[in-house]
């Protein structure tokens, strides 16, 4: 081989490696561009709780400050470690606003701050002690508690063509399922604030129920009402009126043991109204499937059989006829709740209203 044929090729050998290592550099440059655009991708859509907070103060900044106010805003950037994540409802800063407004015991927003006491629960009763996306809601209380360790109801209310979740029965979720690192927020047009009357008392303020509300009191039962916890099965005056029971004389002088104290426990009139109080919590969706007997403070247990539908005490009385698409006739001997007026939300338990009067017998 001659020297000028060396020389080319030795020129040509060299291009060659120098235009694969600059391949090779150009490779590893388009890389690390490509690692840093996708962790900057990473840290802007995927936060915890607590840092979505704070990247949206425009919109949240109120709330935060009562989760900061609550000692919790701290929890919210973690992980749980009690349960799978967290869930929180979360207050717009129109809705904390209008929660100011209407509420009687602070002047102003700072001044609920400073009652560290009340932020704290209210920061705890939006936050429920999992990670819950809507397809995990049912259709009355949420099994997990929240860390105020209260259940807060959900319910489906439509409205034209829209249908949209509600939590205890009064806000819309306007947003749902953000997801975080550490579980997810639903953004809510309303603050929660925990009940504070019993079922009783709150049965007591309700116009439209006031034959079973008066009919409560002359027999003195709320003296006991000394359980934490406890379900009341209630009827709209108008059911009363239906079965010619036009308010609550009439009704004692159908079911009354004559000649015997109302607030004798053997008479029928008190067991009739003891007989609409449950001694436990149950929303809707803890009555388990089957037929179970319930105790109640009439002195007679309460029948519920759960399967398609919920049948409270069947087989007593006759109520009307079914009627199916092919024809086919049914007798209805039971009690069904009103879907839209039950799994109402008091601090000892919930309130259900019911499709008929609630009796141990027949009504006479």
């Amino acid at each position: 081989m001659d020297k000028g044929r060396v020389v080319t090729y030795l020129n040509k050998n060299t291009g060659i490696r120098i235009l694969l290592l600059w391949l090779v550099v150009s490779m590893f440059m388009m890389s690390c561009e490509l690692d840093q655009h996708s962790e900057q991708q990473y840290n802007e859509n995927i936060l915890t709780i607590g840092e979505y907070l704070k990247k949206n103060q425009q919109d949240y900044s109120m709330f935060s400050r009562i989760l900061i106010a609550g000692d919790l805003l701290i929890t919210m950037g973690g992980y749980n470690p009690h349960g799978d994540g967290y869930t929180l409802f979360l207050p717009t800063n129109e809705a904390v606003i209008q929660y100011i407004r209407e509420n009687k015991d602070y002047a102003n927003f700072e001044e609920m701050l400073q009652d560290t006491s009340f932020t704290q629960k209210l920061a705890r009763y939006h936050v429920v002690n999992n990670m819950l996306r809507t397809h995990d809601f049912p259709h009355g209380a949420l099994i997990d508690e929240t860390l105020s360790g209260d259940r807060l109801i959900i319910g489906i209310t439509t409205e034209g063509d829209h249908s949209f979740y509600k939590v205890n029965n009064s806000f819309p979720i306007m947003e749902s399922n953000l997801e975080m690192t550490n579980g997810y927020i639903h953004v809510i047009s309303g603050v929660i604030q925990q009940e504070k009357n019993t079922g009783y008392d709150w049965l007591q303020q309700q116009n439209e129920y006031s034959i079973l509300s008066k009919a409560m009191e002359l027999t003195g039962i709320k003296q006991r009402l000394w359980i934490d916890e406890y379900t009341l099965l209630i009827e709209h005056d108008s059911i009363y009126q239906r079965a010619g029971i036009m308010n609550v004389q009439d009704l004692i002088a159908r079911i009354a043991t004559p000649g015997m104290a109302l607030t004798n426990r053997s008479n029928s009139f008190y067991r009739f109204v003891g007989f609409h109080i449950l001694g436990n919590e149950y929303y809707l969706n803890d009555f388990p499937y089957g037929k179970r007997n319930y105790t109640t403070l009439g002195s007679t247990q309460l029948t519920i059989n759960v399967g398609l539908d919920i049948h409270i005490n069947p087989g007593v009385a006759e109520y009307g006829i079914s009627i199916s698409e092919k024809g086919d006739t049914s007798i209805i001997d039971y009690i069904s709740p009103v879907w839209e007026k039950s799994n109402i939300v008091t601090r000892s338990g919930p309130v259900h209203s019911l499709s008929e009067v609630l009796f141990f017998e027949p009504l006479p």
